[in-house]
């Protein structure tokens, strides 16, 4: 508790000196400065719960072995303070809705939170009332294209990110996100333009341009053009389908940091002993034998165990070449902040859709869930046995 009151106090000191002025003046100034005292040690709060572990002033004095256990306490307490000082945020917009930074700070963290409905409702009200601002209309596309649970970007979202793209042409996860839009449509060539110029402005081995230089291999590959693939990105592609046929990760729309690494596993192949990878073989069962429509595609998802909506990772691959063999990793993720070792237990599955599209529909052939343990990964088996009803 002290930590949190000498964190406060040392933020609202300087809000205080910086706002004094206002607070000496009118009483319209009064009043924004009042909010300038209220609101940067709330911000600097919640940034703080993002992306720091008050906690760990403790740690050093703890016994090795006891760490895990008192890290996952810290982290749900952080959780529940997160929750506090949301939930106070939320009552002060509904007292003062015209605040327009007060929403985008409100609808960041819910994103955060991945409670992406609330989110989306926040960053609307921020993107109307700064119009134009492409940072602002970015974080809402990304935020619709996770609310909708649907791997597919949606028009909305798309020209949302155009318009950012024509405003700021640099904005750097709107041309991830458009280029992943791009492979989805087929127009591998869009893509790989988007891709690159995003690249330009990325740090050489850093987790992102790492993430991106495969993608622009893949895409290269689609298009029969030469282009240098690592293990990581060979190994994404199904063992027996060709370069043509296959279509990997084409809906990871954000970069993430560079892969961990990952204990020995001889079935992960080349992949394990470049990061941490889940590997994967996919058979089509007896009864399922056949042609399938030109527009088919098989799907490979990963969720948290247990959890629905928005995909942690997914997969597009022609249906074709029977059994495969693929691997996940964590450039397949679609959120930038993370890594498939976050999660003690993954779901996956996998489903053939005739129609091509991420949303399963009656007919389509299904796979059922396996649960991975990602402190213990071994080859998973999916057997596309099922149809759906």
């Amino acid at each position: 508790m002290n930590f949190w009151i000498y964190a406060i106090a040392l933020l609202a000191i300087p809000a205080v000196i910086v706002s004094w002025p206002l607070l000496m003046g009118a009483a319209r100034e009064k009043i924004t400065g009042l909010f300038v005292v209220l609101m940067l040690p709330l911000s600097g709060v919640l940034m703080y719960q993002v992306i720091g572990t008050p906690e760990a002033i403790h740690l050093p004095s703890l016994p090795v072995g006891q760490q895990p256990a008192q890290q996952q306490s810290a982290h749900s307490a952080e959780g529940g303070q997160m929750d506090e000082l949301v939930a106070a945020l939320q009552q002060r917009m509904t007292e003062n809705p015209e605040d327009p930074e007060g929403w985008l700070i409100l609808g960041r963290s819910l994103k955060s939170m991945q409670r992406y409905a609330e989110a989306e409702t926040a960053l609307t009200n921020a993107n109307r009332m700064i119009p134009n601002n492409p940072m602002i209309m970015v974080e809402l596309a990304e935020t619709i294209l996770f609310n909708s649970g649907q791997a597919e970007v949606s028009v909305e979202a798309r020209q949302l990110i155009e318009a950012a793209l024509a405003i700021d042409p640099n904005q750097q996860k709107g041309l991830w996100i458009m280029g992943m839009a791009s492979a989805q449509a087929g127009d591998d060539n869009q893509a790989l333009a988007y891709w690159t110029r995003l690249l330009g402005q990325l740090e050489p081995d850093s987790g992102p341009f790492e993430a991106v230089s495969q993608q622009i291999g893949m895409a290269q590959i689609r298009l029969g053009q030469p282009a240098a693939v690592d293990p990581v990105v060979a190994q994404s592609t199904p063992a027996q389908t060709t370069p043509a046929q296959s279509t990997p990760a084409q809906t990871t729309p954000d970069a993430t940091p560079a892969a961990q690494p990952a204990p020995p596993d001889p079935a992960a192949g080349a992949a394990a002993t470049a990061g941490f990878s889940i590997p994967v073989t996919i058979d089509l069962g007896n009864e399922m034998t056949g042609s399938f429509p030109a527009s088919a595609a098989l799907f490979i998802f990963i969720h948290p165990t247990g959890g629905a909506g928005m995909p942690l990772a997914v997969k597009r691959l022609a249906p074709q070449g029977f059994p495969m063999t693929l691997n996940f990793t964590d450039a397949d993720l679609l959120r930038p902040d993370g890594s498939l070792k976050d999660f003690a237990q993954l779901d996956i599955s996998a489903r053939i859709s005739m129609a091509g599209i991420a949303n399963g529909v009656a007919g389509d052939i299904q796979a059922n869930r396996i649960t991975v343990d990602t402190g213990n990964v071994a080859t998973i088996a999916l057997n596309l046995d099922q149809r759906v009803p």
